[in-house]
């Protein structure tokens, strides 16, 4: 069934149906008619499946229909038209993209799931793509309100909705779409989102008060499951103390379960949240090399230390999608460092690094990540599914038009350069004679830069060659005074 649902929306591909702009815009249109005029119900569904607040659930809706209309405003039938025809006036069309024909899409339904699916579904309906998208069957709301939507907004020889996964064979010449975690290894075909770990460091440097504020928003907002919610949160020994106070009067609002003036969260939905918070704790209670002590816990999450059993590098606890922030105590920056870096080879899925700026360049240089932020964590990061590995990253927009597209470029203008193949043998030896010439080599700036173990020599040549050069001097200076007066009197 879902094979033959593929093949049809190869056949109707082949015909370029979804290439025409003003199909797309009636497609675009179409679905964000289908949703503005759901908003309660879908809003209802999101506050059904997600541990998350009216405001937050108002949010995704808002996002989603955004981003339905910024694709349908980057589509400019006009200008689609003008680069059609530029070879048919011998210009080259240098910039020219195809959609790849069919796309596939599987979503990740854990975290904002609405956004999590019209983002790909838009990008790649804009792009000119007919698309497969994959909802399982199953008893959450916001899977069952978007097949009976998208299904009546969508025109069904170019949207189809499959409930599982089709044969790799079905798949040769489609784009697929995987937000699932267990998605392994991107290939030129795939779009993956990444599902490594999210890390933070607060160094001594950094204002405390907004870090704080920044990693507890970023770890409970949207009911703590946004893929990059922090992790772990590794903070400097000397001001753990003090970050911890601000942690603790920032995450009263979140750790219960709702606000007075919001709408009651669905107890089944709450105990399957808080089943999963108490899995993630008893997993961290019997850690074989990490010791976990509460420090506070409310009806929707909790804040946790974490230590280090062993004096050496230990691998770091894995990712969770549970809303429990934990933070572990270093001695100093080059502490974090060697305890990410040690951990794995992989880049992180994001970093968040709050302390002075030119501590934060040093810290975002040896912590390799996907994306990296320095003081701040964009609330738009918080929505939607990953960014896919290897593409440009938009905190904004997880996906684009150009995602969904392949190069095809047209060279139709002629081109001025003398044909190589036309080159006489003496043009050719002059070539040779040319290209073999010795590169002559730069100079580099005679200045020495000042880097942050350049700071460090500095500071500790002030600190003990003051007082040492000081002493000389006075001793000196005392010394010979002494013996002129001894020679004036003899």
């Amino acid at each position: 069934m879902d094979a033959t649902a593929l093949t049809n929306l190869h056949a109707t591909a082949l015909t370029s149906r979804c290439i025409n702009p003003y199909f797309r815009h009636e497609q675009l249109k179409s679905l964000h008619d289908a949703l503005r005029s759901q908003t309660d119900s879908i809003r209802s569904a999101i506050r059904q499946d997600a541990t998350c607040t009216d405001t937050e659930a108002t949010i995704e809706i808002a996002t989603a229909l955004r981003v339905v209309k910024e694709h349908y405003a980057s589509i400019d039938p006009k200008k689609e038209l003008e680069n059609e025809y530029r070879p048919a006036h011998a210009l080259d069309a240098q910039n020219r993209a195809e959609p790849w024909g069919v796309v596939y899409i599987e979503p990740s339904l854990g975290h904002t799931s609405l956004l999590s699916v019209l983002e790909p579904l838009s990008a790649a309906i804009a792009a000119g793509n007919c698309v497969a998208l994959r909802l399982e069957t199953t008893t959450r709301a916001v899977p069952s309100l978007l097949r009976t939507l998208l299904t009546k907004a969508l025109q069904p020889d170019t949207f189809q909705i499959i409930s599982t996964t089709p044969p790799q064979e079905a798949l040769a010449n489609t784009l697929s779409v995987r937000q699932d975690p267990s998605a392994v290894g991107a290939t030129h075909s795939q779009l993956v989102s990444s599902s490594r770990r999210v890390i933070s460091v607060v160094d001594r440097t950094a204002d405390l008060s907004q870090a704080a504020e920044a990693l507890v928003a970023a770890r409970f907002s949207f009911g703590g499951t946004s893929p990059y919610a922090p992790d772990l949160v590794f903070v400097n020994e000397f001001v753990k103390t003090a970050f911890l106070e601000q942690v603790l009067s920032h995450a009263i609002r979140y750790l219960a379960i709702t606000s007075s003036n919001e709408t009651p969260i669905s107890s089944q939905t709450h105990h399957s949240k808080n089943q999963t918070t108490q899995k993630a704790l008893a997993s961290l209670t019997s850690h074989k090399d990490w010791e976990m002590s509460i420090i506070t816990q409310g009806s929707a999450g909790a804040v946790v230390d974490l230590t280090n059993k062993h004096a050496t590098h230990t691998p770091l606890p894995p990712k969770s999608n549970a809303p429990i922030l934990a933070i572990s105590a270093i001695s100093s920056l080059d502490h974090g460092i060697d305890l990410i870096v040690n951990d794995s080879d992989a880049r992180l899925s994001a970093a968040y690094h709050f302390a002075a700026p030119t501590h934060a360049k040093y810290l975002s240089q040896f912590i390799n990540a996907e994306a990296t932020f320095i003081n701040q964590i964009p609330t738009e990061l918080l929505l939607g599914p990953a960014a896919p590995l290897f593409h440009e990253f938009d905190i904004v927009k997880r996906y684009s038009k150009e995602h969904f597209q392949r190069a095809s470029p047209v060279f139709a203008k002629a081109q001025v350069m003398k044909s190589i193949l036309s080159t006489s043998s003496h043009d050719a030896a002059k070539l040779l004679q040319d290209a073999s010439k010795e590169i002559s080599q730069k100079k580099r700036a005679e200045w020495i830069a000042i880097g942050f173990f350049e700071q460090g020599i500095l500071i500790g040549l002030g600190t003990y060659a003051v007082p040492i050069l000081t002493c000389l001097g006075a001793t000196l200076f005392f010394g010979v005074r002494a013996g002129l007066r001894r020679w004036a009197v003899i």
